[in-house]
């Protein structure tokens, strides 16, 4: 067989499986037979440049999802059956809730989000689309001892749909609170403010303590101060920035140090996803579910089997 590339035997594979070119207009195209495409289109499988995957719709756990609405209010859930692993477990929740937000999103013309590796796993997941009209609102402030990572989270989400962002360069927590008033008083945060009463949707993961603890410039010069008098066994998780113990209490103390989102313009967005894959986030799930701030819960069977029998025990 004539030696092609990894790179043309990646062309022709796009040319017959997403251009969907047959094999007689992909010979007349490279100017090769069609025996030679068709063992071009099983190479590029061979190698691992091409990768076939059908999609089967994830069982749904429908007695536990009846039980969580009756128990936490919420608009909507999908609690997934369990896969055999925990990366079958970690791939079928996020091409779900990719698949269900995007539905919502659709419809949506300001979209709001936080950060975290799932939020990115699920953004990855989105189908390209063009939207003029969908504007990506980033609602709070960087944690000062965060990652830096290639490319900002809200531009990620923006660049899948073509559409239009609004970043929120400023740190999450200030010590001195004046400091945050001052950032809220700018120009440019009173234009961002004003989008945060238009957000049709918002999707959200849950932090927990461990999370916090794992930055330790947050911790060596923010967390004594921030958290005066907390323990940390008090704290079961941490949603849109903010602190909250398992009965569902947020650490109202925190809000005067926060940059970006209120918590009145949080309850008040009509659709507020939050995706839990993490099966020891139970107690965090719970604390956020008892907050109230929770509408639509994407997670698995195992999780939210857990959530339940730490509801019962309480």
């Amino acid at each position: 067989m004539t030696l092609l590339t990894d790179e043309q035997l990646a062309n022709i594979a796009h040319d017959y499986f997403l251009s969907k070119l047959n094999i007689a207009e992909i010979s007349k195209k490279y100017n090769l037979s069609r025996y030679l495409i068709a063992k071009a289109i099983e190479e590029a499988e061979d190698k691992g440049i091409v990768k076939i995957s059908i999609y089967q719709s994830p069982k749904r756990a429908q007695k536990l999802e009846r039980e969580f609405q009756r128990l936490f209010g919420l608009k909507e859930v999908y609690i997934l059956e369990d896969k055999e692993t925990k990366n079958q477990d970690n791939e079928m929740i996020v091409n779900y809730a990719a698949k269900q937000i995007q539905n919502y999103i659709n419809s949506a013309h300001v979209v709001g989000l936080t950060w975290g590796t799932l939020i990115r796993d699920i953004i990855d997941d989105f189908s390209a689309e063009t939207r003029d009209d969908l504007t990506f609102i980033q609602l709070l402030g960087q944690v000062v001892n965060a990652s830096k990572r290639k490319q900002p989270l809200i531009q990620h989400a923006a660049n899948k749909f073509s559409a239009k962002c609004l970043t929120f360069p400023a740190p999450l927590y200030a010590i001195d609170p004046t400091l945050v008033k001052k950032v809220h008083q700018e120009p440019y945060y009173e234009y961002i403010e004003k989008y945060f009463s238009q957000l049709d949707l918002v999707f959200a993961s849950i932090g927990t303590v461990q999370s916090l603890e794992s930055g330790q410039f947050f911790m060596d010069y923010y967390a004594d101060k921030l958290f005066t008098g907390l323990e940390k066994n008090q704290l079961a998780g941490i949603i849109f920035g903010r602190p909250y113990d398992i009965k569902g209490r947020f650490y109202s103390p925190i809000e005067p140090h926060i940059s970006g989102i209120s918590l009145s313009n949080i309850f008040a967005i009509p659709n507020r996803f939050v995706i839990v894959r993490n099966r020891f986030k139970e107690d965090a799930l719970l604390g956020a579910l008892r907050t109230g701030v929770i509408t639509h819960l994407i997670t698995t069977s195992g999780i939210a089997e857990r959530v339940l029998h730490k509801n019962d025990t309480l």
